[in-house]
C-alpha cells in the first residue's frame, strides 16, 4: 500500500469508510482499516489537504474499538495527533479540544503529549488569547526544563542581549 498511487488510497479508503464501523466484523480489520485511514490522512497532510485528512483520521478513530488506547496506542495517538493537527488548521476548535482532551489523558508520556501542548498554545494565540497562550508556553517550558522568568529588568535584557552578541562574535 505504501507504493500506491495517492489517488488510489483514497479511492480505495473512501470506499472502505462508506461502509463504516458496522461493516466490520473482526477486531484485527478494525485496527487493519484505522491504520489505512492514518496513511491516507497522512498523505492528504503531506498535500496541505488538511480537510480530507481530518476526514481520514476522523474515520480511523472511528474504526478504533473499546480500549484502543491500551491495545493500539501507537495507533490511537498518531491518528488523535493527525486530527488535532488538522482540526487546528481548518479551525475546528470544537474537534480540537475533544481530541486534545483525549490525548491529554491517556498518552502515555509528557513527550507524547507535548505535541498538542504545542498546537493548544498555538490556538490560543490565533485566538488572540495571549495571557493563556504565554501561560501555558511558560508551564511547558518548564516541564522540559527551561523556566522563564515571571519578569525581567531593563537590566536582566540588556544582559542577555550582550550574552547573545559575545557569542555570536
Amino acid at each position: 500500500i505504501f507504493d500506491m498511487n495517492d489517488d488510489v488510497i483514497f479511492t480505495a479508503v473512501n470506499q472502505i469508510n462508506r461502509g463504516g464501523p458496522v461493516a466490520v466484523s473482526k477486531p484485527s480489520q478494525s485496527s487493519t482499516l484505522a491504520n489505512l485511514n492514518l496513511i491516507a490522512g497522512k498523505r492528504a497532510m503531506g498535500m496541505s489537504d488538511f480537510r480530507s485528512a481530518f476526514f481520514f483520521f476522523d474515520n480511523g478513530i472511528n474504526f478504533l474499538r473499546k480500549n484502543h488506547w491500551k491495545e493500539h496506542y501507537d495507533l490511537s495517538l498518531q491518528l488523535f495527533d493527525g486530527a488535532a493537527k488538522c482540526s487546528f488548521f481548518i479551525g475546528d476548535n470544537e474537534s480540537l479540544n475533544l481530541l486534545t482532551e483525549q490525548i491529554l489523558t491517556y498518552a502515555r508520556t509528557f513527550q507524547d503529549k507535548l505535541n498538542v501542548m504545542y498546537i493548544t498554545v498555538s490556538a490560543l494565540s490565533y485566538a488572540s488569547r495571549l495571557p493563556e497562550s504565554i501561560e501555558k508556553g511558560m508551564i511547558i517550558l518548564s516541564k522540559l526544563g527551561q523556566p522563564l522568568p515571571e519578569s525581567t529588568s531593563d537590566a536582566d535584557i540588556d544582559s542577555c542581549i550582550e550574552q547573545t552578541l559575545f557569542m555570536l562574535i
